[in-house]
Formats: C-alpha cells, sequence, structure tokens
C-alpha cells in the first residue's frame, strides 16, 4: 500500500511539473509596476524596467514585498536570465536596488545602455566592479544594434525619449532611451520604454519600413492618442498583440474607455491596472 502511495505521489509531482511547463507558443507576463514586467517564454525569464521605488508620486510603484521577492530570487521570480533596463528614471531604476541584485547574482546580466551604468555608478561608487555583468547596447539616436545575449536575440534601437517642454525647452533632451525587441524562443516581444509616436515615426522615416516580426508591443500609453495612431501601429509594426504600459493609476478609467473602444478595431490591445497581475499569451 505504501508503495502504490508512492508512486501516485511521484506520478501527481510529475503530472504537475509537465502541465506547468510553458507551452512553446505561450508568453507569460506578470506585471511589476509602470513600465516593469517579468517576461517568461519556454526557456527564458527577462526582468525589465522592474527595479525602483519611486514613482514621483504619480506612477505605479511594485509593493515592497514584490520588490524583496525580486532581489530574493523567490518564485516567480526565479531563474532570470537577463536584467534590463530602458532608461534611468526613477520610475524605471533604483540604482541601490539593481546593484544589491546585481551583487547577489553573479551570473544575471544586466542588458542597458552607456547613459544608464554611467548614471548608477555615479550613484554607487563602486557599481564598475560588476562590470562583467554589463551588456551596454547603445545605438546612436534613430539607429538600432543587436546581439545575442545568453540565447537571446535582442534589438536595442535609440528612439529618443519622449519631450517634456518647460519654457520653450525640452527638458528630457539628453535623456537616453532604449526600446528593444526581444526574441524569446521565437516570440517576438517589443518594449518601447518612454517614447511618443512622432518618437517611433521618426525612426522609421530614417530606416524605412519596419521589417521584424511583433507578437506584442509593450508601448508608452500615451503613443495611442485617436484612432489614427493606432491605425499606424497596425500597419507600421503589425503586432498580433497590445499592451498599453506607463499608465498613471488615476488615469485607469481613461484608459479603459479608450482601450474599450479601441477594441472594435483591435481585439488584441490591453493594460495591467495591479502589480502582480498575470496574463498568458498564445501566439500562433
Amino acid at each position: 500500500m505504501k508503495k502504490i502511495l508512492l508512486v501516485f505521489i511521484v506520478l501527481l509531482l510529475y503530472c504537475s511539473n509537465v502541465f506547468s511547463q510553458i507551452q512553446a507558443n505561450e508568453l507569460h507576463v506578470t506585471y511589476i509596476g509602470n513600465e516593469g514586467f517579468m517576461f517568461e517564454s519556454s526557456s527564458h525569464k527577462i526582468l525589465i524596467d522592474g527595479l525602483y521605488n519611486d514613482g514621483y508620486g504619480l506612477f505605479a510603484v511594485p509593493e515592497k514585498n514584490t520588490i524583496e521577492k525580486i532581489q530574493a530570487m523567490e518564485p516567480p521570480f526565479d531563474k532570470i536570465d537577463l536584467l534590463m533596463l530602458t532608461h534611468y528614471h526613477k520610475d524605471h531604476c533604483d540604482p541601490e536596488l539593481i546593484n544589491q541584485y546585481l551583487s547577489a547574482h553573479k551570473d544575471i546580466s544586466f542588458v542597458t545602455n552607456h547613459p544608464a551604468v554611467t548614471f548608477i555608478n555615479g550613484n554607487i561608487f563602486d557599481f564598475i566592479m560588476l562590470k562583467k555583468q554589463f551588456r551596454e547596447l547603445t545605438p546612436e539616436r534613430n539607429k538600432c544594434i543587436s546581439e545575442i545575449i545568453n540565447g537571446i536575440l535582442i534589438k536595442a534601437y535609440g528612439t529618443k525619449h519622449l519631450s517634456y517642454f518647460k519654457d520653450s525647452i525640452d527638458v528630457e533632451e539628453y535623456m537616453y532611451n532604449a526600446s528593444y525587441l526581444i526574441n524569446m524562443d521565437g516570440i517576438s516581444v517589443f518594449h518601447s520604454g518612454d517614447i511618443l509616436m512622432e518618437d517611433l515615426k521618426n525612426y522609421i522615416d530614417k530606416n524605412g519600413k519596419w521589417v521584424d516580426k511583433i507578437d506584442i508591443a509593450f508601448l508608452y500609453f500615451d503613443m495611442l492618442r485617436e484612432n489614427a495612431d493606432l491605425d499606424y501601429i497596425i500597419n507600421t509594426l503589425n503586432p498580433k498583440q497590445i499592451v498599453l504600459m506607463h499608465v498613471p493609476p488615476v488615469y485607469n478609467d481613461k484608459v479603459a474607455a479608450m482601450v474599450n473602444e479601441y477594441r472594435d478595431k483591435f481585439p488584441g490591445i490591453m493594460f495591467f491596472k495591479d502589480s502582480m497581475e498575470q496574463k498568458i499569451f498564445k501566439f500562433n
């Protein structure tokens, strides 16, 4: 009887493991906050823009216990392959948290750009000691470079950070932003970082027709201000799914209404409201 029970338990654990595995056509997404996400495919996990704790009093911030789980690599944040960062604003990047994370997990590569590394090093005196983990991708404005890192093909695009004008001066003129196209086991994930529609159009105008496949596009929410913007994304990037991000919680109802309207034209559009919300996307 004990042998039968033991065999049953082993089979149960085996079946549970098999059915919990991510299928080859799936991308599991965990929302951390603002533009912070964890992407998980059948054999890779990436954390992007997720280690921060300041939303400037406006943007969503992850709970303290979420940050603690990330730092301790507790599920679901175990077995991370890459830590990625689009730019170094405080609602995307906390130098101390990033330094602690990379110091504790020496096998994780840090994919970002040179200005971000310089900024973090300016805040953390000996951050440069971790340079073996750095994978700097810093294309010029409106240029693209690519590299395979830990078996993951990453394209980095030098897209201008969205502008914010004060007294006719763009206070974001010197802020460097990188958009990324990440190939995770054949699933192509685009993450815009902080750009507006005119920044994407400038890139495409200078480089010609967009040819890379995009299965799912994570876009700064204010890129889609009207139906014509959605038409441009559909006709240019041709994504199968769209996730709007960087939505201030006070705008949730407004953006939800906009998304419902856009679904008449593009059913695969959504946004996340709550930190640690998860969704499985399936692609043919």
